[in-house]
């Protein structure tokens, strides 16, 4: 009698051990299979989300990619912003901007990327804002990525564009690359980029090993 008691409780707590790993299994799953298709669902995605079921893998003629390794530093500093322009120097698409800039503090810190606060605080909308800015990262390496959409997610045409990265390295000392590339054209491994700084180079270790590189969707 006693052996089937323990026996019994044995038994009972099995079956819970084994309806715990089931449960545990499957949300395991479930994360899992959402992780993939969120990730999927961005790489694969239209232009436009109202034809999207219409064109389910359209990718563009290419994408640009720009990377670099960034130190953050400290007060007066670490904002920076990446946009692209069209070769008659109007704003297509901002990439990335630190949310102190985007939202608002141009407006006491002047010196905060006046370069791209002066083309694009006329034609950003707040929901805009939103979309592309983020807070200061920390440390290490940053990478980003222009689809070859405009503001409004729409696709652009081939042709000739320029990249911008500006940084305000301290204060008023500030740091501007560029480069130039063919949207729609072969890929481009190595973009050559441009350097200006203003003011003198304090801090000028803050963005370092700047790399843009054009991939190409032609097969």
């Amino acid at each position: 009698m006693k052996l089937r008691k323990t026996h019994g409780w044995f038994g009972k707590g099995v079956r819970i051990f084994m309806l715990s790993c089931l449960a545990i299994f499957g949300l395991f799953v479930s994360d899992g299979f959402s992780g993939v298709e969120g990730k999927a669902s961005s790489v694969v995605s239209s232009p436009n989300p109202e034809t999207a079921d219409e064109n389910p893998t359209w990718r563009g003629p290419g994408f640009l990619e720009i990377s670099f390794k960034f130190q953050r530093k400290g007060i007066a500093s670490s904002q920076y912003a990446i946009w692209i322009e069209d070769k008659t120097g109007n704003l297509i698409k901002t990439v990335f901007v630190t949310s102190f800039t985007a939202r608002g503090g141009y407006t006491f810190r002047k010196d905060c990327l006046p370069t791209w606060v002066s083309k694009a605080r006329p034609q950003l909308k707040k929901t805009e804002v939103d979309a592309v800015s983020g807070a200061t990262p920390p440390s290490g390496k940053q990478v980003y990525v222009w689809d070859g959409r405009d503001q409004r997610g729409n696709p652009v045409m081939p042709g000739e564009y320029r990249f911008y990265l500006e940084a305000t390295l301290y204060w008023s000392n500030r740091v501007l690359y560029s480069g130039t590339f063919f949207h729609g054209g072969p890929s481009q491994e190595n973009i050559p980029i441009s350097i200006s700084y203003f003011g003198n180079q304090k801090n000028k270790d803050m963005i370092q090993e700047l790399k843009a590189r054009y991939v190409s969707s032609q097969f």
